[in-house]
């Protein structure tokens, strides 16, 4: 099973395609592909954030009921 952060970095990826490449904020051409590592750190933010409120207490629940039926 993937752990949490792999799951939110795959999940930038799938927002934004070129999540892994880092571009230089001082040549930060909005036409460029890349992200500035302060970009990618806010998209990973909201990913998180995205994670923690709407998938967490979805595996949490699958969880208790995969634990219950045990």
């Amino acid at each position: 099973m993937k752990t949490k952060e792999q799951i939110i970095t795959d999940m930038c990826y799938s927002y934004r395609h070129d999540y892994g490449l880092r571009k230089d904020p001082i040549d930060d051409l909005s036409w460029t592909r890349g992200k500035t590592e302060q970009d990618a750190k806010m998209l990973y933010k909201t990913m998180e954030q995205i994670y923690n409120n709407n998938i967490e207490p979805l595996l949490e629940q699958y969880k208790g009921k995969e634990n219950a039926a045990k």
